[in-house]
Protein backbone atom coordinates (compact mmCIF):
# COMPACT_ATOMS: atom_id res chain seq x y z
CA UNK A 1 0.00 0.00 0.00
CA UNK A 2 1.47 3.53 -0.77
CA UNK A 3 1.56 6.46 1.30
CA UNK A 4 -0.97 8.85 0.67
CA UNK A 5 1.76 11.62 1.08
CA UNK A 6 4.40 9.92 -1.27
CA UNK A 7 1.18 9.25 -3.75
CA UNK A 8 0.99 13.13 -3.35
CA UNK A 9 4.24 14.28 -3.77
CA UNK A 10 4.75 11.96 -6.78
CA UNK A 11 1.84 12.91 -8.46
CA UNK A 12 3.18 16.96 -8.18
CA UNK A 13 6.20 15.77 -9.45
CA UNK A 14 4.51 14.31 -12.23
CA UNK A 15 3.07 17.83 -12.91
CA UNK A 16 6.07 19.78 -12.55
CA UNK A 17 7.66 17.79 -14.93
CA UNK A 18 4.48 17.57 -17.67
CA UNK A 19 4.26 21.80 -17.18
CA UNK A 20 7.83 21.46 -18.22
CA UNK A 21 7.24 19.38 -21.14
CA UNK A 22 4.76 21.79 -21.96
CA UNK A 23 6.95 25.00 -21.94
CA UNK A 24 9.79 23.26 -24.29
CA UNK A 25 7.35 22.15 -26.81
CA UNK A 26 7.93 25.57 -28.45
CA UNK A 27 11.28 24.72 -29.13
CA UNK A 28 11.35 21.20 -29.84
CA UNK A 29 8.26 19.10 -31.01
CA UNK A 30 9.69 16.16 -31.87
CA UNK A 31 12.11 16.20 -28.59
CA UNK A 32 8.72 16.31 -26.54
CA UNK A 33 7.05 13.54 -28.43
CA UNK A 34 10.28 10.75 -28.01
CA UNK A 35 9.80 11.65 -24.18
CA UNK A 36 6.27 11.62 -24.06
CA UNK A 37 5.71 8.48 -25.92
CA UNK A 38 7.44 6.39 -22.82
CA UNK A 39 5.08 7.31 -20.42
CA UNK A 40 2.00 5.32 -22.53
CA UNK A 41 4.68 2.24 -22.96
CA UNK A 42 4.40 2.27 -18.96
CA UNK A 43 0.73 2.37 -18.73
CA UNK A 44 0.19 0.22 -21.69
CA UNK A 45 -1.45 2.39 -23.76
CA UNK A 46 -0.94 3.28 -27.73
CA UNK A 47 0.64 6.60 -28.05
CA UNK A 48 -1.71 8.40 -29.84
CA UNK A 49 -1.43 9.99 -33.39
CA UNK A 50 -0.60 13.93 -34.19
CA UNK A 51 -2.97 14.60 -37.20
CA UNK A 52 -1.59 17.92 -38.88
CA UNK A 53 2.03 17.78 -36.91
CA UNK A 54 0.12 18.75 -33.51
CA UNK A 55 1.44 17.57 -30.47
CA UNK A 56 -0.80 15.75 -27.65
CA UNK A 57 -1.47 18.24 -25.35
CA UNK A 58 0.17 17.57 -21.83
CA UNK A 59 -3.18 18.01 -20.21
CA UNK A 60 -4.15 15.40 -21.91
CA UNK A 61 -1.69 13.15 -20.71
CA UNK A 62 -1.83 14.08 -17.51
CA UNK A 63 -5.76 13.20 -17.08
CA UNK A 64 -4.48 9.49 -18.32
CA UNK A 65 -1.68 9.44 -16.12
CA UNK A 66 -4.46 10.79 -13.10
CA UNK A 67 -6.75 8.45 -13.76
CA UNK A 68 -4.61 5.22 -14.65
CA UNK A 69 -2.86 5.62 -11.39
CA UNK A 70 -6.16 6.04 -9.20
CA UNK A 71 -7.71 2.65 -11.08
CA UNK A 72 -4.45 0.66 -9.64
CA UNK A 73 -5.07 2.77 -6.20
CA UNK A 74 -8.40 1.64 -6.48
CA UNK A 75 -7.80 -1.96 -7.07
CA UNK A 76 -4.79 -2.26 -4.83
CA UNK A 77 -6.30 -1.29 -1.35
CA UNK A 78 -9.70 0.90 -0.97
CA UNK A 79 -7.19 1.88 1.97
CA UNK A 80 -5.11 4.06 -0.16
CA UNK A 81 -8.27 5.02 -2.88
CA UNK A 82 -9.82 6.78 0.38
CA UNK A 83 -6.67 8.16 1.46
CA UNK A 84 -5.98 9.46 -2.09
CA UNK A 85 -9.34 11.02 -2.62
CA UNK A 86 -8.32 15.02 -1.15
CA UNK A 87 -5.21 14.59 -4.15
CA UNK A 88 -7.32 13.45 -6.67
CA UNK A 89 -9.50 16.29 -6.15
CA UNK A 90 -6.94 18.83 -5.48
CA UNK A 91 -5.55 17.66 -9.06
CA UNK A 92 -8.79 17.86 -10.40
CA UNK A 93 -9.36 21.59 -9.27
CA UNK A 94 -6.28 22.35 -10.36
CA UNK A 95 -7.19 20.82 -14.00
CA UNK A 96 -10.44 22.68 -14.03
CA UNK A 97 -9.02 25.74 -13.24
CA UNK A 98 -5.95 25.74 -15.95
CA UNK A 99 -8.82 26.26 -18.39
CA UNK A 100 -9.64 29.37 -17.65
CA UNK A 101 -5.55 31.20 -17.74
CA UNK A 102 -4.85 32.33 -20.74
CA UNK A 103 -1.78 31.56 -22.78
CA UNK A 104 1.67 32.62 -23.62
CA UNK A 105 0.50 33.81 -26.84
CA UNK A 106 -2.25 35.29 -25.91
CA UNK A 107 -0.88 37.06 -23.21
CA UNK A 108 0.98 38.91 -25.49
CA UNK A 109 -1.78 40.04 -27.81
CA UNK A 110 -3.47 41.29 -24.72
CA UNK A 111 -0.39 43.29 -23.68
CA UNK A 112 0.19 44.74 -27.23
CA UNK A 113 -3.16 46.18 -27.56
CA UNK A 114 -3.40 47.14 -24.13
CA UNK A 115 -0.56 47.93 -22.70
CA UNK A 116 1.45 49.61 -24.97
CA UNK A 117 -1.14 52.22 -25.52
CA UNK A 118 -0.23 55.49 -26.10
CA UNK A 119 -2.82 56.48 -23.55
CA UNK A 120 -2.80 53.95 -20.83
CA UNK A 121 -5.64 55.59 -19.36
CA UNK A 122 -8.14 54.15 -22.20
CA UNK A 123 -7.25 50.56 -21.15
CA UNK A 124 -10.71 49.02 -19.85
CA UNK A 125 -10.54 47.32 -16.23
CA UNK A 126 -12.55 44.39 -17.38
CA UNK A 127 -10.28 43.69 -21.07
CA UNK A 128 -7.07 45.13 -19.29
CA UNK A 129 -4.22 42.96 -19.97
CA UNK A 130 -3.11 42.60 -16.22
CA UNK A 131 -6.31 41.97 -15.63
CA UNK A 132 -6.54 38.59 -18.24
CA UNK A 133 -3.07 37.35 -16.69
CA UNK A 134 -4.27 37.20 -13.26
CA UNK A 135 -5.96 33.96 -11.92
CA UNK A 136 -9.37 34.17 -10.92
CA UNK A 137 -10.90 32.52 -8.14
CA UNK A 138 -14.41 31.47 -6.83
CA UNK A 139 -15.62 35.04 -6.77
CA UNK A 140 -14.24 36.35 -9.81
CA UNK A 141 -11.65 38.18 -8.03
CA UNK A 142 -7.90 38.92 -9.19
CA UNK A 143 -5.28 36.89 -7.70
CA UNK A 144 -1.60 36.72 -7.71
CA UNK A 145 -0.10 34.71 -11.34
CA UNK A 146 1.54 31.24 -10.94
CA UNK A 147 5.17 31.14 -10.18
CA UNK A 148 5.91 27.64 -9.59
CA UNK A 149 8.22 26.59 -11.77
CA UNK A 150 8.06 29.60 -13.96
CA UNK A 151 6.95 33.13 -13.78
CA UNK A 152 4.76 35.21 -15.97
CA UNK A 153 7.23 37.99 -15.77
CA UNK A 154 9.87 35.58 -17.24
CA UNK A 155 7.87 35.48 -19.85
CA UNK A 156 7.34 38.78 -20.72
CA UNK A 157 10.87 39.52 -20.74
CA UNK A 158 11.03 36.92 -23.53
CA UNK A 159 8.42 38.47 -25.38
CA UNK A 160 10.26 42.03 -24.76
CA UNK A 161 13.52 40.83 -26.57
CA UNK A 162 11.41 39.85 -29.31
CA UNK A 163 9.74 42.80 -29.73
CA UNK A 164 12.83 45.15 -29.23
CA UNK A 165 14.02 44.12 -32.60
CA UNK A 166 11.73 47.08 -33.64
CA UNK A 167 12.21 49.52 -30.88
CA UNK A 168 14.99 51.72 -32.94
CA UNK A 169 13.80 55.54 -33.55
CA UNK A 170 13.58 56.00 -37.54
CA UNK A 171 16.96 56.37 -38.92
CA UNK A 172 15.37 59.01 -41.58
CA UNK A 173 13.84 61.49 -38.42
CA UNK A 174 15.98 64.67 -39.35
CA UNK A 175 18.27 65.81 -36.51
CA UNK A 176 17.20 69.62 -36.61
CA UNK A 177 14.71 71.33 -38.58
CA UNK A 178 12.30 74.46 -37.78
CA UNK A 179 10.45 72.67 -35.44
CA UNK A 180 13.06 71.81 -33.42
CA UNK A 181 14.46 75.42 -33.89
CA UNK A 182 11.64 76.57 -32.71
CA UNK A 183 10.96 75.20 -29.45
CA UNK A 184 14.50 74.67 -28.47
CA UNK A 185 15.88 78.47 -28.93
CA UNK A 186 16.05 81.52 -27.44
CA UNK A 187 13.46 83.64 -29.79
CA UNK A 188 12.96 86.40 -27.08
CA UNK A 189 9.83 86.39 -24.67
CA UNK A 190 7.30 87.98 -26.97
CA UNK A 191 6.49 85.34 -29.49
CA UNK A 192 6.18 82.72 -26.04
CA UNK A 193 4.29 85.43 -24.60
CA UNK A 194 1.91 85.23 -27.48
CA UNK A 195 1.13 81.04 -27.12
CA UNK A 196 1.00 81.51 -23.46
CA UNK A 197 -1.91 84.53 -24.07
CA UNK A 198 -3.39 82.08 -26.83
CA UNK A 199 -3.74 79.30 -24.48
CA UNK A 200 -5.81 81.46 -22.46
CA UNK A 201 -7.92 82.72 -24.43
CA UNK A 202 -8.50 79.25 -25.74
CA UNK A 203 -9.23 78.24 -22.11
CA UNK A 204 -11.93 81.03 -21.16
CA UNK A 205 -13.80 80.19 -24.37
CA UNK A 206 -14.07 76.68 -23.30
CA UNK A 207 -15.08 77.83 -19.94
CA UNK A 208 -17.76 80.32 -21.83
CA UNK A 209 -18.77 77.62 -23.74
CA UNK A 210 -19.82 75.24 -19.90
CA UNK A 211 -17.24 72.91 -20.53
CA UNK A 212 -15.47 73.23 -17.55
CA UNK A 213 -17.92 73.17 -15.11
CA UNK A 214 -17.34 72.84 -11.59
CA UNK A 215 -17.89 69.05 -11.02
CA UNK A 216 -18.99 67.81 -7.86
CA UNK A 217 -17.38 64.95 -5.70
CA UNK A 218 -13.33 65.33 -6.30
CA UNK A 219 -13.22 65.10 -2.56
CA UNK A 220 -14.87 62.03 -3.09
CA UNK A 221 -12.88 60.60 -5.64
CA UNK A 222 -9.43 61.27 -3.43
CA UNK A 223 -11.24 59.29 -0.61
CA UNK A 224 -11.89 56.49 -2.82
CA UNK A 225 -8.16 56.44 -4.00
CA UNK A 226 -6.69 56.40 -0.11
CA UNK A 227 -9.07 53.64 0.74
CA UNK A 228 -8.37 51.60 -2.73
CA UNK A 229 -4.18 51.93 -2.03
CA UNK A 230 -5.07 50.87 1.16
CA UNK A 231 -6.92 47.83 0.35
CA UNK A 232 -4.38 46.82 -2.24
CA UNK A 233 -1.91 47.53 0.47
CA UNK A 234 -2.73 44.34 2.38
CA UNK A 235 -4.32 42.45 -0.68
CA UNK A 236 -7.80 42.69 -0.25
CA UNK A 237 -9.39 41.71 -3.54
CA UNK A 238 -12.66 42.62 -3.23
CA UNK A 239 -12.53 45.46 -1.50
CA UNK A 240 -9.80 46.44 -3.84
CA UNK A 241 -12.26 45.55 -7.14
CA UNK A 242 -15.51 47.42 -5.46
CA UNK A 243 -13.27 50.82 -5.31
CA UNK A 244 -11.83 50.44 -8.43
CA UNK A 245 -15.01 50.59 -9.76
CA UNK A 246 -16.70 53.24 -8.06
CA UNK A 247 -13.17 54.99 -9.15
CA UNK A 248 -13.65 54.49 -12.73
CA UNK A 249 -17.43 55.53 -12.69
CA UNK A 250 -16.47 58.80 -11.33
CA UNK A 251 -13.11 59.35 -13.21
CA UNK A 252 -12.81 60.28 -17.06
CA UNK A 253 -9.65 60.63 -19.48
CA UNK A 254 -10.91 63.83 -20.61
CA UNK A 255 -11.93 65.77 -17.49
CA UNK A 256 -10.53 67.61 -15.25
CA UNK A 257 -7.42 67.29 -13.54
CA UNK A 258 -8.19 64.83 -10.29
CA UNK A 259 -10.28 62.74 -12.53
CA UNK A 260 -7.73 62.15 -15.68
CA UNK A 261 -5.22 61.13 -12.75
CA UNK A 262 -7.85 58.44 -10.67
CA UNK A 263 -8.04 57.21 -14.40
CA UNK A 264 -4.05 56.14 -14.31
CA UNK A 265 -4.07 55.75 -10.77
CA UNK A 266 -6.77 53.23 -10.95
CA UNK A 267 -4.88 51.11 -14.42
CA UNK A 268 -1.67 51.66 -11.66
CA UNK A 269 -3.30 50.00 -8.68
CA UNK A 270 -4.90 46.95 -10.53
CA UNK A 271 -1.67 46.31 -12.24
CA UNK A 272 0.00 46.44 -8.75
CA UNK A 273 -3.14 44.04 -7.29
CA UNK A 274 -2.82 41.36 -10.02
CA UNK A 275 1.02 41.20 -9.50
CA UNK A 276 1.95 42.36 -13.34
CA UNK A 277 2.64 46.10 -12.47
CA UNK A 278 6.73 45.75 -13.64
CA UNK A 279 5.41 44.00 -16.75
CA UNK A 280 2.72 46.74 -17.69
CA UNK A 281 5.68 49.79 -17.05
CA UNK A 282 8.41 47.64 -18.98
CA UNK A 283 5.66 47.35 -21.91
CA UNK A 284 5.12 51.29 -21.54
CA UNK A 285 8.66 52.02 -21.87
CA UNK A 286 9.17 49.83 -25.09
CA UNK A 287 6.44 51.50 -26.60
CA UNK A 288 7.77 54.79 -25.74
CA UNK A 289 11.20 53.81 -27.68
CA UNK A 290 9.36 53.62 -30.92
CA UNK A 291 7.86 56.99 -30.85
CA UNK A 292 9.46 59.39 -32.91
CA UNK A 293 11.83 62.50 -31.24
CA UNK A 294 8.90 64.96 -32.52
CA UNK A 295 6.35 63.59 -30.40
CA UNK A 296 8.26 64.19 -26.89
CA UNK A 297 9.52 67.43 -29.20
CA UNK A 298 5.50 68.28 -28.89
CA UNK A 299 4.94 67.64 -25.63
CA UNK A 300 8.32 69.14 -24.48
CA UNK A 301 6.81 72.43 -26.59
CA UNK A 302 3.24 72.05 -24.62
CA UNK A 303 4.59 71.91 -21.47
CA UNK A 304 6.77 74.75 -21.61
CA UNK A 305 3.81 76.88 -22.47
CA UNK A 306 1.89 76.04 -19.77
CA UNK A 307 4.21 75.54 -17.31
CA UNK A 308 7.39 77.68 -16.51
CA UNK A 309 9.49 75.09 -14.53
CA UNK A 310 11.62 74.05 -17.01
CA UNK A 311 12.12 77.50 -18.46
CA UNK A 312 13.35 78.16 -14.87
CA UNK A 313 15.71 75.61 -14.43
CA UNK A 314 16.81 76.26 -17.77
CA UNK A 315 17.45 79.97 -16.67
CA UNK A 316 19.10 79.51 -13.44
CA UNK A 317 21.04 76.85 -15.32
CA UNK A 318 22.65 78.73 -18.09
CA UNK A 319 23.03 82.05 -16.61
CA UNK A 320 25.28 79.92 -13.60
CA UNK A 321 27.15 78.43 -16.04
CA UNK A 322 27.72 81.44 -17.94
CA UNK A 323 28.54 83.62 -15.24
CA UNK A 324 30.89 80.96 -13.99
CA UNK A 325 32.63 80.67 -17.62
CA UNK A 326 32.76 84.00 -18.42
CA UNK A 327 36.73 84.12 -19.05
CA UNK A 328 37.62 80.48 -19.92
CA UNK A 329 38.70 79.14 -23.35
CA UNK A 330 37.52 75.41 -22.33
CA UNK A 331 34.44 74.16 -21.13
CA UNK A 332 33.40 71.14 -20.18
CA UNK A 333 29.89 70.48 -19.40
CA UNK A 334 28.80 66.74 -17.56
CA UNK A 335 25.29 65.95 -18.21
CA UNK A 336 23.95 63.56 -15.57
CA UNK A 337 20.42 62.43 -17.14
CA UNK A 338 20.36 63.56 -20.55
CA UNK A 339 16.81 62.47 -21.49
CA UNK A 340 16.83 64.17 -25.22
CA UNK A 341 18.99 66.92 -24.41
CA UNK A 342 16.41 69.28 -25.19
CA UNK A 343 18.14 72.00 -22.43
CA UNK A 344 21.54 72.33 -24.47
CA UNK A 345 20.60 73.84 -27.94
CA UNK A 346 19.79 76.82 -26.06
CA UNK A 347 23.10 77.18 -24.30
CA UNK A 348 24.96 76.86 -27.36
CA UNK A 349 23.19 79.58 -28.70
CA UNK A 350 24.01 81.80 -25.65
CA UNK A 351 27.38 80.88 -25.42
CA UNK A 352 27.51 81.89 -29.05
CA UNK A 353 27.47 85.43 -28.32
CA UNK A 354 30.22 86.08 -25.69
CA UNK A 355 32.25 88.37 -26.36
CA UNK A 356 35.52 87.72 -27.58
CA UNK A 357 33.96 84.98 -28.93
CA UNK A 358 33.02 81.65 -27.81
CA UNK A 359 35.42 79.11 -25.56
CA UNK A 360 35.36 75.49 -27.14
CA UNK A 361 32.80 73.56 -25.14
CA UNK A 362 32.68 69.84 -24.59
CA UNK A 363 29.84 68.21 -23.58
CA UNK A 364 29.26 64.43 -22.31
CA UNK A 365 25.92 63.57 -21.70
CA UNK A 366 25.17 60.21 -19.58
CA UNK A 367 22.10 58.53 -19.11
CA UNK A 368 20.70 54.81 -18.47
CA UNK A 369 20.85 52.56 -21.71
CA UNK A 370 17.47 52.22 -23.80
CA UNK A 371 15.76 49.19 -23.87
CA UNK A 372 16.55 46.56 -27.04
CA UNK A 373 19.45 46.08 -29.21
CA UNK A 374 20.63 50.11 -29.55
CA UNK A 375 21.10 50.96 -25.81
CA UNK A 376 22.80 53.77 -26.59
CA UNK A 377 21.06 55.10 -29.73
CA UNK A 378 19.07 58.08 -28.07
CA UNK A 379 22.22 59.35 -26.79
CA UNK A 380 23.43 59.18 -30.23
CA UNK A 381 20.94 60.94 -31.77
CA UNK A 382 21.37 63.98 -28.87
CA UNK A 383 25.07 63.70 -29.84
CA UNK A 384 24.06 64.70 -33.78
CA UNK A 385 21.77 67.04 -32.91
CA UNK A 386 24.12 69.39 -30.47
CA UNK A 387 27.03 69.18 -33.19
CA UNK A 388 24.76 70.76 -35.90
CA UNK A 389 23.79 73.39 -33.53
CA UNK A 390 27.50 73.90 -32.54
CA UNK A 391 28.19 74.32 -36.53
CA UNK A 392 25.28 76.88 -37.29
CA UNK A 393 26.58 78.75 -34.24
CA UNK A 394 30.12 78.57 -34.68
CA UNK A 395 31.30 76.93 -31.36
CA UNK A 396 34.03 75.40 -31.48
CA UNK A 397 32.14 71.66 -30.13
CA UNK A 398 33.43 68.18 -28.93
CA UNK A 399 30.80 65.54 -27.65
CA UNK A 400 30.51 62.39 -25.72
CA UNK A 401 27.88 60.18 -24.76
CA UNK A 402 27.83 57.46 -22.13
CA UNK A 403 25.06 55.09 -22.03
CA UNK A 404 25.18 53.23 -18.40
CA UNK A 405 24.38 53.28 -14.95
CA UNK A 406 25.00 56.83 -13.02
CA UNK A 407 26.91 54.97 -9.92
CA UNK A 408 28.90 52.57 -12.15
CA UNK A 409 30.72 55.47 -14.07
CA UNK A 410 34.68 55.92 -13.26
CA UNK A 411 36.02 59.46 -13.53
CA UNK A 412 38.52 57.79 -16.04
CA UNK A 413 35.79 57.52 -19.10
CA UNK A 414 34.96 61.39 -18.27
CA UNK A 415 38.70 62.81 -19.70
CA UNK A 416 38.78 65.67 -17.51
CA UNK A 417 41.37 68.03 -18.89
CA UNK A 418 43.10 70.68 -15.98
CA UNK A 419 42.76 73.74 -18.80
CA UNK A 420 39.35 73.12 -18.90
CA UNK A 421 36.52 74.64 -16.59
CA UNK A 422 34.13 72.01 -15.57
CA UNK A 423 30.42 71.81 -14.79
CA UNK A 424 28.18 69.38 -13.39
CA UNK A 425 24.62 70.09 -14.08
CA UNK A 426 21.53 67.19 -13.28
CA UNK A 427 18.34 68.67 -13.99
CA UNK A 428 16.26 65.50 -14.52
CA UNK A 429 17.25 64.62 -10.56
CA UNK A 430 19.84 62.02 -8.79
CA UNK A 431 16.55 60.45 -7.42
CA UNK A 432 16.26 58.17 -10.37
CA UNK A 433 19.71 56.58 -8.84
CA UNK A 434 19.17 53.57 -6.36
CA UNK A 435 19.53 54.42 -2.89
CA UNK A 436 20.84 52.49 0.82
CA UNK A 437 17.92 49.87 0.03
CA UNK A 438 19.53 48.51 -2.35
CA UNK A 439 23.14 48.60 -1.60
CA UNK A 440 24.78 49.44 1.74
CA UNK A 441 27.47 50.91 -0.13
CA UNK A 442 24.40 53.83 -1.35
CA UNK A 443 24.79 54.23 -5.11
CA UNK A 444 23.69 57.80 -4.74
CA UNK A 445 26.73 58.10 -2.43
CA UNK A 446 29.14 56.80 -4.83
CA UNK A 447 27.35 59.33 -7.71
CA UNK A 448 28.29 62.23 -5.13
CA UNK A 449 31.47 61.25 -4.42
CA UNK A 450 32.38 61.04 -8.21
CA UNK A 451 31.21 64.42 -8.62
CA UNK A 452 33.72 65.55 -5.96
CA UNK A 453 36.51 63.42 -7.67
CA UNK A 454 35.86 65.80 -10.85
CA UNK A 455 36.31 68.69 -9.05
CA UNK A 456 33.27 70.88 -10.94
CA UNK A 457 33.42 74.68 -10.15
CA UNK A 458 29.85 74.23 -9.94
CA UNK A 459 26.96 71.46 -9.79
CA UNK A 460 23.87 72.18 -10.62
CA UNK A 461 21.42 69.71 -8.83
CA UNK A 462 17.50 69.82 -9.54
CA UNK A 463 14.77 67.87 -7.68
CA UNK A 464 11.13 67.42 -6.89
CA UNK A 465 10.06 67.63 -3.72
CA UNK A 466 8.63 64.45 -3.03
CA UNK A 467 9.23 61.26 -0.45
CA UNK A 468 9.47 57.68 -0.29
CA UNK A 469 7.72 55.44 1.88
CA UNK A 470 8.52 51.94 1.91
CA UNK A 471 4.95 51.39 3.38
CA UNK A 472 2.47 51.67 0.31
CA UNK A 473 -0.22 53.94 2.13
CA UNK A 474 2.21 56.56 2.99
CA UNK A 475 4.07 56.86 -0.56
CA UNK A 476 0.60 56.57 -2.23
CA UNK A 477 -0.33 59.48 -0.69
CA UNK A 478 2.63 60.89 -1.38
CA UNK A 479 2.01 60.56 -5.32
CA UNK A 480 -1.52 61.38 -4.86
CA UNK A 481 -0.88 65.01 -3.49
CA UNK A 482 2.33 65.42 -5.87
CA UNK A 483 0.58 64.53 -8.87
CA UNK A 484 -2.94 66.00 -8.02
CA UNK A 485 -1.00 69.06 -7.87
CA UNK A 486 0.61 69.02 -11.13
CA UNK A 487 -2.74 67.78 -13.17
CA UNK A 488 -4.87 70.80 -11.43
CA UNK A 489 -1.81 73.12 -12.64
CA UNK A 490 -1.85 71.61 -15.99
CA UNK A 491 -6.24 72.12 -16.47
CA UNK A 492 -5.70 75.41 -15.22
CA UNK A 493 -3.63 76.29 -18.04
CA UNK A 494 -4.49 74.15 -20.92
CA UNK A 495 -8.38 73.11 -22.18
CA UNK A 496 -9.64 69.84 -21.69
CA UNK A 497 -10.17 69.17 -24.89
CA UNK A 498 -6.37 70.18 -26.55
CA UNK A 499 -5.27 67.28 -28.27
CA UNK A 500 -1.39 68.14 -27.29
CA UNK A 501 -2.41 68.23 -23.42
CA UNK A 502 -2.88 64.64 -22.96
CA UNK A 503 0.64 64.05 -25.37
CA UNK A 504 2.12 66.70 -22.29
CA UNK A 505 0.62 64.26 -19.67
CA UNK A 506 1.77 61.09 -21.22
CA UNK A 507 5.33 62.17 -21.69
CA UNK A 508 5.75 63.91 -17.94
CA UNK A 509 2.92 61.94 -15.82
CA UNK A 510 2.35 58.48 -16.74
CA UNK A 511 5.31 56.84 -16.45
CA UNK A 512 6.23 58.05 -13.44
CA UNK A 513 3.23 57.54 -11.55
CA UNK A 514 2.61 53.77 -12.95
CA UNK A 515 6.60 53.11 -11.88
CA UNK A 516 5.97 54.45 -8.28
CA UNK A 517 1.86 52.85 -7.46
CA UNK A 518 2.46 49.76 -9.65
CA UNK A 519 6.01 48.87 -9.60
CA UNK A 520 8.41 47.76 -5.96
CA UNK A 521 10.97 46.69 -4.88
CA UNK A 522 14.32 46.43 -7.74
CA UNK A 523 11.87 47.61 -10.60
CA UNK A 524 11.27 50.86 -9.07
CA UNK A 525 12.74 53.63 -11.36
CA UNK A 526 12.67 56.37 -8.72
CA UNK A 527 12.69 56.78 -5.12
CA UNK A 528 12.56 60.65 -4.57
CA UNK A 529 13.61 62.55 -1.45
CA UNK A 530 12.25 65.86 -0.08
CA UNK A 531 14.62 68.76 -0.78
CA UNK A 532 15.70 68.90 2.97
CA UNK A 533 16.50 65.53 2.69
CA UNK A 534 19.12 65.98 -0.34
CA UNK A 535 20.42 69.13 1.69
CA UNK A 536 21.72 66.57 4.37
CA UNK A 537 22.93 63.70 1.84
CA UNK A 538 25.39 66.24 -0.06
CA UNK A 539 26.56 68.52 3.22
CA UNK A 540 27.76 64.87 4.19
CA UNK A 541 29.31 64.12 1.16
CA UNK A 542 31.80 67.22 1.56
CA UNK A 543 29.42 69.45 -0.76
CA UNK A 544 29.36 73.37 0.06
CA UNK A 545 25.74 74.89 -0.94
CA UNK A 546 25.93 78.21 -3.14
CA UNK A 547 23.92 80.61 -2.54
CA UNK A 548 21.48 81.93 -5.62
CA UNK A 549 22.52 85.18 -6.96
CA UNK A 550 19.85 87.81 -6.70
CA UNK A 551 19.66 88.43 -9.91
CA UNK A 552 19.21 85.22 -11.19
CA UNK A 553 15.95 84.92 -8.66
CA UNK A 554 15.04 88.09 -10.45
CA UNK A 555 14.96 87.36 -13.87
CA UNK A 556 13.52 83.97 -12.96
CA UNK A 557 10.29 85.37 -10.68
CA UNK A 558 9.89 88.15 -13.84
CA UNK A 559 9.41 84.97 -16.75
CA UNK A 560 7.10 83.30 -14.43
CA UNK A 561 4.86 87.32 -13.79
CA UNK A 562 5.19 87.49 -17.64
CA UNK A 563 2.20 85.40 -18.75
CA UNK A 564 1.79 82.66 -16.46
CA UNK A 565 -0.92 81.78 -13.48
CA UNK A 566 -0.05 83.96 -10.83
CA UNK A 567 -1.18 80.86 -8.48
CA UNK A 568 2.68 79.50 -9.63
CA UNK A 569 5.00 80.93 -7.20
CA UNK A 570 9.29 81.11 -7.56
CA UNK A 571 11.11 81.84 -4.21
CA UNK A 572 14.38 81.66 -2.68
CA UNK A 573 14.49 79.85 0.49
CA UNK A 574 17.32 78.50 2.42
CA UNK A 575 19.87 78.46 -0.84
CA UNK A 576 17.11 76.83 -3.16
CA UNK A 577 15.25 77.89 -5.90
CA UNK A 578 12.00 76.80 -5.17
CA UNK A 579 8.97 76.37 -7.32
CA UNK A 580 5.31 75.34 -6.37
CA UNK A 581 1.37 75.39 -7.07
CA UNK A 582 -1.19 76.90 -5.10
CA UNK A 583 0.92 76.64 -2.01
CA UNK A 584 2.93 73.51 -2.25
CA UNK A 585 6.27 73.07 -3.22
CA UNK A 586 6.98 71.16 -6.39
CA UNK A 587 10.60 71.22 -6.95
CA UNK A 588 13.69 73.11 -6.26
CA UNK A 589 17.12 73.82 -7.82
CA UNK A 590 20.33 74.42 -6.97
CA UNK A 591 24.22 75.40 -6.64
CA UNK A 592 27.15 72.92 -5.21
CA UNK A 593 30.55 73.56 -4.92
CA UNK A 594 32.83 70.29 -3.39
CA UNK A 595 34.65 71.26 -0.72
CA UNK A 596 38.93 70.82 -1.14
CA UNK A 597 39.27 70.42 2.94
CA UNK A 598 41.48 66.97 4.07
CA UNK A 599 39.02 66.07 6.46
CA UNK A 600 36.65 65.57 3.84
Amino acid sequence: MMDPTLDYISRYLLEEEIEELNINAHKDEAALQDIEKPFYEILGQKYPSTPNGQLVCSSQLESDLSSSSSLKSESSNNDTLVGSLPVMEFHKGIEEGMKFLPTINNLATDCKEKIISADPSEVKYENSAWYKLAEKDDFGMMSRPRSRKYSIGRDFDILEGRNSKISMVDSEEPVRDDVYDEVLLDHGDHRLKEEIWSLREALQLEASSGVRKEIQGDHELYTLLIHCSEAVAIYDQQRARELLNKIRIKSSPDGNGIQRLACVLADALEARLAGVGSEYFRRLIAKRVKFPYTYFLKGYHMFIRAVPLIRVYLCFSNRNILNVTRNARKVHVIDLGTKLGFQWPSLIQAISKREGGPPKLRITCIDLPEPGFHPAKRIENVGQRLREYARSFSVPFEYKGIASQWESIHIEELTINDDEVVIVSSLSGLSRVKDETFSMDSPRDRVLQLIRQIKPQIFIQAEPNRSYSSFFPTSFRQVLSTYAACYDLVDSTIPRKDKERKLLENVYFVPAIINSVACEGSDLKEKPETLKQWQRRNLRACFEQLPVNPDIVKECKNLVRDGYDNRYFVQEDDNWLLQGWKGRVLSGVTAWKPKLDEGC
